[in-house]
């Protein structure tokens, strides 16, 4: 992980360069057409020979920020172009105020307010994010600039005197151009240390993207694993029983949860039909259903009870996750020889039996497995299940869809669908059902898989 990081943010700071070179020459081109205004503006109030030097450093830098951006576009860019480019700012406002020198007075080179245009030219090089680029571009204009007062000063004595002198005389006075040189100074270091830290929070923010990056990857590898794990607990097919039509399906919502069925067959006219749901997401509940769903085969191939199925998953899911996992689990045996189904509801959304006419919630049972050693009241619950019925169980992905408005698709309009289309196949029956729910939410991402087991009892279509 660290390798990672590092790597990434040598990569981020690169590529920053890149960006920050060509920020900072469209800002150099806009900064020098300002100051050509003000070049234009003031043309009138200075010299020729001022105008001269003006007008043809201007055209200087014009020229290499043109040949600059030419660069960028032609050769791409070049890790020592940013010492280039920082360098060469600064030494052509020196060389202005160098060839001020040779006016009618020579101290106008340290008076001249050209020398400011240096502060935001050092200024650029935060864009690079680079503490040493900074430093060095702050230090090499401070010595430009001492260079330039020894040079003005051996033509013309300075003198040790008060600002005032600095300011309405042609003489040049230490203390002022000391003041200058410190404040230049100062800047530099300010400069640099705000260099340092927009680097150490470029760093900070690559690392933490990396990080989150690292994290989401490894997350959707967990849902992918947890998909997996959930795809082989499905039945691969359904248990051939006369006159009963069998179909389920999961719908993986945006995080994969611990959602189940399954149909076992228990005789040549029996069926025991599973549906449940492991509290939590993602691999962890894939994998705890994994282990109910061996569970449960084991049982039920040792011919237990449904009373006697139920207790020992829950004995097996208290003994052996943590106390805050559960499961809701609906489990009915369906015997289409006696037109019978029994049932218990452990905690589980109440599935809907449609006999005839009537519609019925199976809610009847016990709570959910997992949370205390022994089950009170454990038994299971008779139903009729003639020719005709139907049996709808799904998980709480499907009644616990909302719609923008923040309404559960709840119980009543899956008893209200079910009473319209119970005629249709189960196929057909799952496929429109799943269609009405996701519309109903208006077809938003779902939050939790939608899981649907639906069993008919029709002998006259067998």
């Amino acid at each position: 992980m660290t390798e990672t990081i590092a790597a990434a943010v040598n990569q981020a700071l690169a590529k920053n360069e890149v960006e920050a070179e060509r920020l900072a020459n469209r800002v150099r081109l806009l900064f020098l057409c300002a100051v050509a205004a003000l070049a234009l503006f003031n043309a009138p109030a200075v010299t020729k020979e001022s105008n001269r030097y003006n007008f043809g450093a201007l055209g200087a830098a014009f020229l290499f920020g043109g040949a600059v951006f030419v660069h960028l576009k032609t050769r791409g860019y070049r890790p020592a172009l940013k010492y280039i480019t920082s360098f060469a700012d600064v030494t052509m406002v020196h060389i202005v105020l160098l060839l001020y020198t040779r006016d009618s007075v020579a101290s106008v080179a340290l008076k001249n307010p050209v020398f400011y245009v240096v502060y935001p030219l050092i200024a650029l090089t935060l864009f690079r994010c680079h503490p040493r680029l900074t430093a060095l571009t702050g230090w090499y204009t401070v010595t430009l600039y001492c260079g330039l007062f020894a040079y003005v000063a051996s033509r013309v004595p300075p003198v040790w005197s008060d600002y005032m002198t600095e300011l309405f005389d042609a003489r040049v006075a230490v203390i002022a151009q000391l003041t200058k040189i410190l404040i230049l100074i100062a800047y530099v270091l300010v400069v640099s240390f705000l260099a340092r830290h927009a680097r150490a929070l470029l760093h900070l923010l690559v690392r933490d993207e990396v990080t989150a990056r690292s994290e989401k990857e490894a997350m959707e590898r967990e849902l992918e694993l947890a998909s997996q794990v959930q795809a082989q607990l499905l039945p691969g097919e359904y248990p051939r029983v006369e006159g009963l039509r069998l179909h389920g399906t999961i719908i993986e919502g945006r995080f994969v949860g611990g959602d189940y069925y399954d149909f076992i067959q228990l005789s040549p006219h029996s069926v025991l039909l599973l549906v449940g749901d492991v509290s939590g997401k993602g691999v962890p509940a894939a994998l705890i259903m994994a282990g109910v769903r061996a569970s449960a085969r084991l049982s039920a191939s040792l011919n237990a009870g449904l009373e006697e199925l139920v207790f020992r998953l829950n004995e097996m899911l208290y003994e052996s996750t943590p106390s805050t996992s559960y499961l809701t689990l609906f489990a009915a045996e369906i015997d289409t020889g006696a037109g019978t189904l029994r049932y218990i509801n452990a905690g589980h959304p109440p599935p809907l039996l449609h006999t005839l006419d009537a519609t019925c919630a199976l809610a009847s049972g016990t709570a959910p497995l997992g949370l205390f050693p022994a089950l009170a009241g454990l038994r299971a619950y008779c139903e009729p299940f003639p020719s005709g019925s139907l049996l709808v169980a799904c998980t709480d992905g499907v009644s616990e869809r909302s719609n923008p408005a923040g309404e559960f698709y709840g119980l009543g309009s899956l008893r209200s669908f079910v009473e319209r289309n119970r005629h249709l196949d189960c196929p057909d029956f799952v496929g429109l059902l799943l269609k009405e729910v996701r519309q109903f939410g208006a077809d938003a991402p779902l939050e939790d898989d939608l899981t649907l087991a639906v069993a008919r009892f029709d002998p006259a279509s067998a």
